[in-house]
Formats: C-alpha cells, sequence, structure tokens
C-alpha cells in the first residue's frame, strides 16, 4: 500500500524571543482562530517567564530573593519540574544561580529554594536569580501540543520553536513519519543527517550559539537528544553539552531508557547513543565515529 502524506496547514510567527513553526493538520477556516491561539499562549509565556522583561513574574520572584513571593500556580508546575531535573541529572541543571558567581562555576554552591504550595509562595536564598534556562519553553511547546491534540483535536501536526521540535499523529503504518534535518554548526548550507520519527520530541543545542551559557571544559559542539518528552530532550541535550561525551552519556544511560543522541565533539566526531536497532531506521544518512549502544533489556 502506498504511504500517505496528509496536506498540513503552515503557520510561522515571532515573538519577543522565538521564532515559531507549525504544521498542523487543520480546516483552512480554523487557520485565524488557532494561529491567535498559539500566538497568544507562546507570548503570555513570555510574558511570565522572560527573565528580559522587567515585569515578568520570574523577574519579580528574581527582585524579591531573601523575601516569600507569591506566584501563580503555572510558575509553581514549571519551578516543581525544574527541581524534579536537577535531582535527575545530579544537579548538572542548575535553574538557581549565586548572583556574581564566574559562569560555569554555579554549582560551586548549593542552592534551595523554599515553597509553601498552600499558600504558593517561593522563597529564594538571597542574592540568587532563577534562570531556568529553556526549560519554559519547551515546557510551553509540550504544553500547546496536549492541548491542541486533546482540546482542538488536531491528530497531526509539529510545533517548533528554535532548537525544540515536538510532532504527533503519525504512528498510523499509512502514514511517513515526520523527517526532520539536523543541521550542520560548521555549514549552514549542511545538514549532519536526519530523523524520522512518528511522534515524539526533539532538541538540538549548541552552547556555542548560547551567549548566556558557557561549557568551560566540554567536548561538545552540538547535541541532539530525541525521546518522547519534549521537557526531557531539552533538559538532556544541554546536560551532555555541559558534562561532554564521556561523562554526559554515561549519566544518560544510567538516568533515562527513552531517550537517544548524537553529539558532535570539537574534534569532529559524532557520537551515537541509543539502540542499535534505531540506526538507518530512524538515525538517517549519518556518518557516525562512535557507537555508544544502549541495551533497553538490561
Amino acid at each position: 500500500m502506498e504511504r500517505i502524506t496528509q496536506y498540513l496547514h503552515p503557520f510561522h510567527f515571532q515573538t519577543r524571543e522565538s521564532n515559531i513553526e507549525m504544521l498542523l493538520h487543520c480546516e483552512e477556516k480554523d487557520s485565524t482562530l488557532i494561529k491567535k491561539l498559539a500566538m497568544d499562549w507562546f507570548r503570555s509565556v513570555e510574558k511570565r517567564f522572560s527573565p528580559n522583561l522587567a515585569d515578568s513574574e520570574i523577574s519579580l520572584l528574581n527582585t524579591l530573593a531573601g523575601e516569600n513571593c507569591m506566584v501563580s500556580s503555572t510558575m509553581l508546575e514549571v519551578l516543581f519540574l525544574a527541581e524534579a531535573y536537577q535531582e535527575i541529572t545530579n544537579g548538572n541543571y542548575i535553574p538557581l544561580l549565586q548572583k556574581g558567581a564566574p559562569m560555569g562555576l554555579e554549582k560551586a554552591a548549593t542552592l534551595e529554594w523554599e515553597v509553601d504550595p498552600a499558600m504558593k509562595s517561593i522563597k529564594l536564598p538571597t542574592h540568587t536569580n532563577m534562570d531556568l534556562r529553556g526549560i519554559e519553553k519547551s515546557w510551553s511547546i509540550k504544553r500547546l501540543a496536549e492541548y491542541m491534540q486533546k482540546n482542538m483535536s488536531l491528530d497531526q501536526g509539529l510545533i517548533l520553536a528554535g532548537g525544540d521540535i515536538t510532532v504527533w499523529g503519525r504512528s498510523s503504518q499509512k502514514l511517513d513519519p515526520w523527517v526532520i534535518g539536523i543541521q550542520n554548526p560548521w555549514n549552514a548550507n549542511a545538514k549532519l543527517g536526519a530523523i524520522a520519527i512518528p511522534e515524539g520530541s526533539l532538541s538540538t543545542y549548541s552552547p556555542f550559539e548560547d551567549k548566556t551559557s558557557s561549557t568551560p571544559g566540554s567536548d561538545v559542539v552540538q547535541c541532539t537528544v530525541a525521546g518522547q518528552d519534549m521537557v526531557e530532550c531539552q533538559v538532556w541535550a544541554r546536560t551532555l553539552c555541559i558534562l561532554g561525551v564521556e561523562d554526559g552519556l554515561a549519566l544518560l544511560a544510567k538516568r533515562t531508557s527513552d531517550c537517544e543522541a548524537v553529539v558532535l565533539s570539537t574534534n569532529q566526531e559524532l557520537h551515537y547513543f541509543g539502540r542499535e536497532a534505531s540506526l538507518n531506521r530512524r538515525w538517517l544518512d549519518m556518518h557516525i565515529d562512535h557507537h555508544h549502544y544502549q541495551d533497553v533489556a538490561s
């Protein structure tokens, strides 16, 4: 039977901090409403979480460090998520920073914030600053995708913001999987390869393209992580860049059975972590220099 790719309506718009692209299987008559809903959602997330906006909720939280600050249920949800991933990554995802600490040395101090769920208040330690490191963006993509599927009955879709992509709706044997190219950081006109996924998420991160981050001593130029959960992929893509190839992949192997990754090192070698069966079936057109196969049965 011939495989089918159905028509998808393209959307593109820009918020203050991100270029957003979407491909959705929807009726033309619904496209205006869908675009407005998505624009309003991403802009509301920036209004709440952007440290570049003086009147955002996270800016207020940082300004009141040392004091109890009432926060929204949305802020509590994302901060609980940040706390969970700080634990999962052995403290290598660090959302709370000491003001004035040298970039890359934030982990020197163990910082904790106080939460009162009943009062919905947060108290940051004095002289600290909350920096969610992109987790709020991946969370917003995940939440919008869930809403579109459950509340709007959109059976196929792709949402992209920066290096974060989530897709759904191609599990049927009659439909081609989504094929997503992975950029070569040394050549804007070339790809490292591609990944074919019927549904799931993908996050690509390069510390050299992030002016707010530093990874001293890391031998990773770029990392792409694929899995089912958008937030998990985004956090691990950054964590692998921070830890480097050897330590990063060792920790990933201990903490997830779902994610796969391709890591480009500073010596221009490509490392693959994941199932052997995924190569040439899921990860396409890639020249892999080092294979780190994950035995999911162990």
